[in-house]
C-alpha cells in the first residue's frame, strides 16, 4: 500500500549506465487482487513483475474475514440484485482454487469452513424461509434442522431459523501465503521516491526505474502495467494526474472477541434492516487462541464514527440483544479499523462487480470484494498476452515480507 504520492519522471529523461527489462506485465500491489493476477498471468505464459511497497497482504486482504459471497445475503430482500449475480459463481471458483484445480493454486490455503450459517431474528422467519424457499435460490442454501444446530446456537432461547449457505469461509493468512508461493521470484519490495519511481510518457507510464541493493539502476518497461494496490490505487492516480477513475475510500470498525472457550462461529445475521447487523467468523491468533471476527452493519457509519471504547460497548450492547442466551462475560474484546478501497460510485455504496478500467497501456484494478479476485484477473488476461521473446526478470531488490492480521494482538 502506498502512503504518499510516488514521484513521476517525465518525458525526455535519459537515463545513463542503467540495464533494461522487459515484462510482458508489471503489477504494482500486494494483496490478493495483484498476487492472483500475477498468478493467473504467469500460467498463461507471461513474463510477470509484481512490484509491492508494504507488506504482502497488509491492509485491506488481510482485514477481510475470508467470505467467499455468493451474493446470498445481498439477495436476502427479496430479488437476486446485480451485485448477487456478480458473485453467485464465485465460491465455487474459489473452492477449485483450494482443490489445486484452475488458474490459482491455493492448496496451501486454509479451507476455515465450507459453508456459512444464515441466522434470522424471530421478526423475520416466516420472510427469509419462503425468500430461501424460491427457485432463484433452490440449491444454494438449506434449512438446519433444529437437532443439527451448532453450539453456538444450540440453546432453547434462539427462536429463529437457521439456513445453511455455501459460502466457504477462507483463512486470510494463508491464503496471502499460497498466492505469493505461486510468484515469488517474480515479486519485489519498491519504496517509492527512494528506490522507484514511474516514467510517464503521453498519457502512458512508460517505465519505472529502479535503484537496485548494489546501487546500481534497472529500467523497467512492460506491454501493460497494473494498478492492484487498493488504496494505494489513490496516489498513484494522483501522481500520474489522471483525474479518472476517482477512488472511494468505505472505513470499517470491526470487533474482535477473543476467548479459549469460544465455539466456530461463520454466520450472517438477518434482521428488519438492509444490511446484516452482523457477519461473524472465527481465527485464531499467533499464539493459538480463539476469537470471533465481527463486520456487517455494527462494523460501518455509525461504528466508524465510534471510539473504540465506545465500538466496544456497542458490540457487547448488540450481542446481548441479538444473543442473550449466549454468555460473553470473559471474552476480552478489541476493535480494529479497516478501509474498503474501491472506485467512486454515485451513490457511494460498493459497486457491483470487480472493476478493471484499461487506460493505454494501463489497467487500473479494484476487485471491490475478496470474492471477485477470479474475476477481476480473467478481465486483465482477456486483454493482455504473452510475448515468446521477453526473459524473466531478475531484479537486485529485497522480497517482501508477510503482512499480519488485525487480530494478532498482544
Amino acid at each position: 500500500m502506498l502512503s504518499k504520492p510516488c514521484r513521476v519522471l517525465r518525458t525526455g529523461i535519459t537515463l545513463s549506465n542503467s540495464q533494461q527489462q522487459h515484462a510482458d506485465t508489471i503489477i504494482i500491489g500486494g494483496g490478493v487482487a495483484a498476487l492472483w493476477t500475477a498468478n493467473v498471468l504467469k500460467k498463461a505464459g507471461q513474463s510477470v513483475c509484481v512490484l509491492t511497497s508494504g507488506p504482502l497482504g497488509d491492509g485491506q486482504s488481510l482485514a477481510a474475514q475470508g467470505v467467499i459471497h455468493g451474493g446470498l445475503k445481498y439477495a436476502v430482500g427479496g430479488k437476486l440484485n446485480e451485485a448477487s449475480q456478480e458473485l453467485a459463481h464465485m465460491p465455487t471458483r474459489w473452492l477449485d482454487a483450494l482443490d489445486g484445480r484452475g488458474a490459482v493454486d491455493l492448496s496451501k490455503a486454509e479451507l476455515l469452513c465450507d459453508h456459512q450459517i444464515l441466522w434470522s431474528l424471530p421478526s423475520v422467519v416466516s420472510q427469509i424461509v419462503s425468500f430461501f424457499g424460491s427457485k432463484a435460490v433452490r440449491g444454494r442454501c438449506s434449512i438446519i434442522k433444529r437437532e443439527d444446530y451448532p453450539a453456538v446456537f444450540n440453546f432453547p432461547e434462539y427462536k429463529g431459523q437457521l439456513f445453511r449457505i455455501d459460502e466457504p469461509v477462507v483463512d486470510p493468512v494463508s491464503m496471502i501465503r499460497a498466492l505469493a508461493d505461486g510468484v515469488t521470484n517474480e515479486t519485489w519490495q519498491v519504496e517509492w521516491d527512494k528506490n522507484s519511481r514511474l516514467e510517464f510518457e503521453g498519457n502512458q507510464i512508460s517505465g519505472i526505474v529502479l535503484t537496485n541493493l548494489d546501487h546500481s539502476i534497472t529500467r523497467l518497461t512492460a506491454n501493460h502495467f497494473v494498478l492492484a494496490a487498493g488504496a494505494g490505487n489513490g496516489p498513484l492516480l494522483e501522481a500520474l494526474r489522471w483525474s479518472k477513475p476517482q477512488m472511494q475510500i468505505r472505513p470499517l470498525h470491526q470487533l474482535i472477541i477473543r476467548d479459549d472457550n469460544l465455539p466456530d462461529f461463520y454466520s450472517v445475521c438477518v434482521g428488519n434492516g438492509s444490511k446484516p447487523p452482523l457477519v461473524s467468523t472465527t481465527h485464531t491468533d499467533r499464539a493459538g487462541r480463539k476469537l470471533w471476527y465481527i463486520g456487517g452493519e455494527i462494523a460501518e457509519q455509525r461504528g466508524v464514527a465510534r471510539s473504540a471504547t465506545e465500538q466496544i460497548q456497542a458490540g457487547k450492547s448488540l450481542f446481548k440483544k441479538l444473543m442473550p442466551w449466549y454468555d460473553l462475560s470473559e471474552a476480552e474484546w478489541f476493535t480494529c479499523r479497516a478501509q474498503r478501497a474501491e472506485p467512486l460510485t454515485n451513490t457511494g455504496d460498493r459497486p457491483p462487480g470487480a472493476f478493471c478500467e484499461k487506460r493505454g497501456n494501463t489497467f487500473i484494478a479494484w476487485p471491490t470484494k475478496l470474492a471477485l479476485a477470479p474475476n477481476l484477473a480473467e478481465q486483465i488476461l482477456s486483454q493482455t498476452s504473452a510475448d515468446s521473446t521477453v526473459n524473466p526478470i531478475d531484479l537486485s531488490l529485497p522480497r517482501p515480507k508477510f503482512g499480519t492480521p488485525p487480530w494478532d494482538l498482544p
